[in-house]
């Protein structure tokens, strides 16, 4: 089942033009896939795989075949375009599975009953985006207080609907629900780079399956300002833009699109990012410094009307930004005023980033935390505040990502204010001239359902800082439950994302051992003799002796340097690193049944799609400057012909193409049948800000880079003595 893709509905007003005009071959009508992968095999389907978690879950333990379903759906409600949405979808998708479908009121016997129910004022399910659902035998009853609760149980109900085996079932449940926090968002900057709204529909799609109900357009900054103004038309000038010249929203598309969201319980929290991040909003006007009173008449006018488009009711937040303002961008403390009490005379709720400027003695406006935990600053007691510190996904590398998503805890840090919830943010600086790029070079179909259990169910106990940057190791039960999730994740993966770019693989499943860490002197190149065959059990270097590790570490990445220095397993201190300027070495063994040439995901770092400050880009005959190297049963894997050889690590405008294992051809690897020793060097060096490496076999579709990833067949990996598996020093 291809649930993800747009889809046609009657509210066709709504839509902006034809989405295969804008995006040719990406759109395909919703159509269910038969859930008949392995991961998907994993689930019977009377317990299939759910995410986010329902708050409260009982299983039946059996489920009911569907062949023909009667519906019935509320004849009032506050929001009937919401619940025509609810029937379109649910009648298109299963009929994509076989099953035919009775859109009535009407109480005619025959078939299985799916009923729609709002119950009313008062009743136990209140809270607006919370409902219950029980399925049994022959009916499925939904109920909510809110047309948002009634859309979201059937969310929940599309996930317990399978097709396996020629036959569509209902696993039988009783579910009660709601989210734990009010505000759980994703957010693009395509202010920097330009995103069309038919592929940031995409990504709405995406987040209202999985129960996001906060989009934060991020759509000015330096490069252009993308929302059209009828009162200053100049904005819109292409010689103001230094990127996409001339590319922005125009209000009527912009008016349309929140109403797209809400319709999926979708918010729509617009940024017009002040006074930072205002060259392009400086250049239109002819203004030198933002402290000019001409700017503050100019953006409280803009802020008007933006409030203007949209009743508060249906856009109750309106962002202005604040962070990184330097030089002629500095306002003063009144100026800043001007900006919060224009947002409250518009009946709005203003936020802004925090770190940030503000304005003393504020309680009002609600804090978005941006920079790392170990240098926030404090935030005010009493205030509201989101959580979006270290999780923005162009400095996560996919199965970083998925690990941060994972053993994240929201809204911990400040136990005198009240945390919200969290936006996921990507935050593209680095140019792309290809607009898909957003979706393909950032792992944003697979961090959005990962992220949405971290903010509705909130399963996990506490933060885990360690695990943000790796998985736990063999034998630890965190890795258990990080396992049962990969299974749920992948599962989802699989049916229903195809043709989607969703860059992550099973990674609980490979072990390494370490060696190390060797001092290298801050010469990165040097060889320690783990490199020297045969393998031993132990090493005397400098008179030190060396052993690999009693732990079998876990992952397809492998960190032990965080680029903003969170704990790893190798260097557990917040705010510290240890050991650098030395070299590990890691070692596992993958099993093939025959001989052949396996496709790989290999690494020896990892480029934010920010910057290039972690030095030379592109070193030619090297997979990374420090030199790490990677050996296959002792033959060293050539680095690739890097495409833009020596780049200008300070040009943002030249665009990524291929220096992330993720949207690069994978590199062939020539393994024989049997065990494949395989051997890693991952030296640090001063210029050094990541210290990891990722080596993974992948199974990819050459005709749609990025899409359709699997784990490949029938490779098995260990580091298992007790098995008769050749270890360092074994005969």
């Amino acid at each position: 089942m291809n649930t993800l893709r747009l889809l046609p509905i009657l509210l066709c007003t709504l839509m902006t033009g034809p989405l295969s005009a804008a995006f040719p071959g990406r759109f395909i009508p919703l159509q269910e896939r038969a859930s008949e992968s392995p991961n998907c095999r994993l689930f019977p389907v009377e317990e299939p795989p759910l995410l986010p978690l329902p708050r409260n879950l009982e299983w039946g333990k059996k489920a009911a075949i569907l062949k023909s379903v009667q519906c019935s759906f509320p004849a009032k409600s506050s929001y009937p375009e919401q619940i025509e949405l609810v029937k379109t979808e649910l009648c298109t998708f299963l009929k994509s599975c076989g099953v035919t479908c009775t859109n009535t009121n009407s109480a005619a016997d025959g078939g299985y009953k799916i009923d729609f129910i709002l119950d009313p004022p008062g009743a136990d399910n209140a809270n607006e985006e919370g409902y219950s659902l029980v399925s049994g035998s022959k009916e499925t009853v939904i109920r909510a207080a809110n047309t948002k609760g009634l859309y979201y149980g059937w969310q929940t109900l599309r996930q317990l609907i399978t097709k396996r085996d020629g036959k569509t079932w209902i696993a039988c449940a009783t579910i009660t629900d709601s989210p734990k926090f009010s505000i759980r968002g994703f957010m693009n900057d395509s202010g920097r780079n330009y995103m069309p709204i038919d592929l940031i529909k995409e990504e709405i799609e995406v987040m209202s399956r999985y129960k996001l109900n906060v989009y934060h357009f991020h759509f000015t900054d330096n490069y252009g300002w993308r929302l059209e103004s009828k009162k200053y038309p100049q904005l819109q000038n292409p010689a103001s833009f230094e990127r996409k010249p001339g590319k922005f929203y125009t209000q009527k598309e912009f008016v349309d699109f929140v109403e797209y969201c809400r319709l999926r319980n979708i918010t729509v929290i617009p940024e017009l990012d002040m006074p930072g991040h205002t060259k392009s909003f400086r250049k239109a006007l002819g203004i030198n410094e933002m402290k000019d009173p001409k700017a503050t008449e100019v953006l409280t006018d803009l802020i008007r009307e933006l409030a203007s488009l949209v009743p508060a009711d249906k856009m109750p937040y309106i962002h202005i930004g604040t962070d990184e303002a330097h030089s002629v961008e500095v306002v003063s403390p009144d100026v800043l005023k001007a900006y919060f009490d224009t947002v409250d005379n518009c009946g709005r709720r203003a936020l802004r980033w925090h770190p940030g400027m503000s304005v003393k003695g504020d309680k009002k406006t609600i804090l978005q935390l941006w920079t790392e935990r170990n240098r926030v600053r404090s935030v005010p007691d009493g205030v509201d505040y989101i959580d979006s510190l270290e999780n923005y996904l162009n400095h996560l590398d996919p199965f970083s990502a998925i690990s941060t998503m994972y053993f994240r805890k929201n809204c911990t840090l400040f136990p005198n204010a009240t945390g919200v919830g969290g936006i996921l943010c990507s935050w593209p600086d680095v140019y792309m001239e290809d607009e898909t790029n957003h979706l393909r070079q950032l792992p944003v179909f697979s961090a959005i359902p990962a992220y949405s259990e971290a903010l509705w169910t909130d399963p996990r106990e506490k933060d885990d800082f360690i695990h943000y940057c790796n998985l736990p190791i063999q034998g630890d039960p965190k890795l258990d439950g990080f396992r049962s999730f990969e299974n749920r994740l992948l599962a989802h993966r699989d049916r229903f994302f195809k043709n989607k770019e969703f860059t992550y693989l099973r990674q609980s499943n490979i072990p390494w051992k370490l060696i190390g860490p060797f001092p290298n002197g801050n010469k990165p190149e040097t060889d320690f003799p783990v490199e020297q065959s045969p393998l031993k059990k132990s090493y005397t270097v400098n008179e030190k002796q060396y052993a690999w590790s009693n732990e079998t570490y876990t992952g397809a990445t492998q960190v032990f340097k965080h680029y903003a220095n969170y704990p790893t397993l190798v260097s557990p201190v917040l705010g510290q690193i240890a050991n650098p300027h030395s070299t590990y070495y890691a070692i596992t063994f993958i099993y093939s049944p025959k001989n052949q040439t396996v496709p790989f995901w290999i690494s020896g770092h990892f480029w934010p799609n920010s910057d290039f400050r972690e030095g030379p880009v592109g070193v030619p005959g090297k997979w990374f400057h420090s030199d790490p190297k990677f050996y296959v049963n002792g033959n060293a894997i050539p680095a690739p012909d890097w495409k833009v050889p020596n780049r200008n690590k300070n040009d943002l405008m030249q665009p990524y193409v291929d220096e992330n294992y993720h949207f690069r051809k994978p590199t062939p690897v020539a393994l024989k049948k049997g065990w494949n020793q395989i051997l890693v060097k991952s030296p640090h060096s001063s210029l050094t800000r990541r210290w990891m490496f990722t080596f993974v076999p992948v199974a990819y579709d050459d005709k749609k880079p990025g899409c359709n990833i699997r784990e490949y067949p029938g490779l098995k990996f260990a580091v298992d003595l007790k098995n008769g598996i050749p270890v360092p020093g074994s005969k």
